[in-house]
């Protein structure tokens, strides 16, 4: 290994390739400890442990997409109860007032229909969640199976 990083090193404008820096390790048996049960496992098995990993990105995201939909939502409706009460005060302002009024309530406007757009969004990402889950899930049993 040192062979390889220092050539690296001495020569920073050379790229090395990903492949090039294969390592291999030689062990004595007599001296190197092994557990029962810790041997090479089949294609099969690596196989369904990517799959279980995938799915359990997945599932985050997952999680995550709840999370800012629940985050969006509360804006939401925090922001439609701003715009209420701007409502219920303009019936006693004067003209100047109700004009500024009317602006602060078409921005809030506008800030609930984004928050409506982003949570269609999260929804609709979520829902592609789901079937991508779906889909690991048939592969787990198909890889099951085999």
């Amino acid at each position: 290994m040192d062979d390889v990083t220092s050539d690296s090193e001495t020569d920073s404008t050379e790229k090395i390739d990903a492949h090039a820096l294969i390592a291999t390790l030689y062990s004595d048996q007599r001296k190197t400890k092994s557990e029962e049960g810790k041997g090479t496992k089949s294609k099969q098995d690596y196989a369904l442990l990517v799959n279980d990993l995938e799915k359990q990105f997945v599932k985050k995201k997952m999680k995550n997409y709840e999370k800012a939909i629940t985050v969006e939502a509360k804006h939401k409706r925090q922001t439609q109860q701003e715009m209420n009460e701007l409502q219920r005060d303009m019936k006693y302002q004067v003209n100047e007032e109700k004009a500024d009024t009317e602006s602060k309530i078409a921005m809030k406007k506008d800030a609930i229909q984004s928050s409506d757009e982003s949570i269609q969004l999260y929804e609709d990402e979520q829902k592609s969640l789901q079937e991508k889950l779906q889909k690991l899930n048939e592969k787990q049993q198909d890889l099951a199976m085999k």
